[in-house]
Formats: C-alpha cells, sequence, structure tokens
C-alpha cells in the first residue's frame, strides 16, 4: 500500500496526477479514495487509468459548487502487488491541482523508493 498524501493544501478542489512506477517490480492493483477530498462529508469522485507500461493517471475531483478543501491528509492510496525482487522508484510525472474556481495551485511532487525482496515476489515469472 501506497499512500499519496496532500501537505498544506487551500482550497484544494481537484488533483489529476500522473505516477510512474517499474512495472517489472511492481503490478497496480487496485486505487482508493483516502479522505482528504471528502473529510467534510462531500462524495468524491476518484478515476484512475492504469496506462500500462508503469504509468497510472489519478484524478480526484469534489462535487460542481462546493468549496475546496484545506489541511494535509491523504489523497489516494494506490495498492500494489510485488511481481518480481528489485527496486522501483514512485515517482510524480505530472501535477495539476486546482481549486474551487478552477484557478492552478502550485504543487511539488514527491518521489519514493520500493523494495522487493525475494520473499515478498511471489513465485517466479514463466
Amino acid at each position: 500500500l501506497v499512500a499519496r498524501t496532500v501537505t498544506n493544501a487551500h482550497d484544494l478542489f481537484s488533483l489529476p496526477l500522473q505516477m510512474q512506477f517499474d512495472p517489472k517490480v511492481l503490478a497496480l492493483v487496485s486505487v482508493d479514495a483516502g479522505d482528504l477530498l471528502g473529510r467534510d462529508g462531500q462524495a468524491v469522485a476518484l478515476v484512475h487509468r492504469d496506462e500500462g507500461n508503469g504509468a497510472v493517471t489519478i484524478s480526484a475531483t469534489r462535487p460542481p459548487n462546493t468549496a475546496g478543501i484545506s489541511g494535509d491528509g491523504p489523497l489516494c492510496v494506490l495498492t500494489f502487488k510485488a511481481v518480481a525482487p528489485g527496486n522501483s522508484s514512485l515517482s510524480l510525472v505530472r501535477v495539476g491541482a486546482r481549486d474551487s474556481h478552477q484557478n492552478s495551485l502550485p504543487t511539488i511532487g514527491g518521489q519514493g523508493t520500493v523494495q522487493v525482496t525475494a520473499s515478498s515476489a511471489g513465485p517466479p515469472r514463466q
């Protein structure tokens, strides 16, 4: 499980992003909503598309005519399956945050590394 978190958000309304990982090491299983954009009880539209070759595009958006959210918290949680031993970086390739008036918000992406050991990777691929 990998949580994509947001810190110091102000009037955050929508956040589309694209992540890159090594598909020889990890396989994307699911993307679930975190509680940041819906912490006031509003429904959040979360969609994702596995682009293949280790790219996943994710978009989280609050309902129309609602204010944005301020603060810190998880935007989404990605579940991966280990497919082979090795290291995979998890990089934010594109981030495009918008406020409730559809203005672009400044963002800074991050990167992490997942290490898969032979015991956690499952049976070898044929």
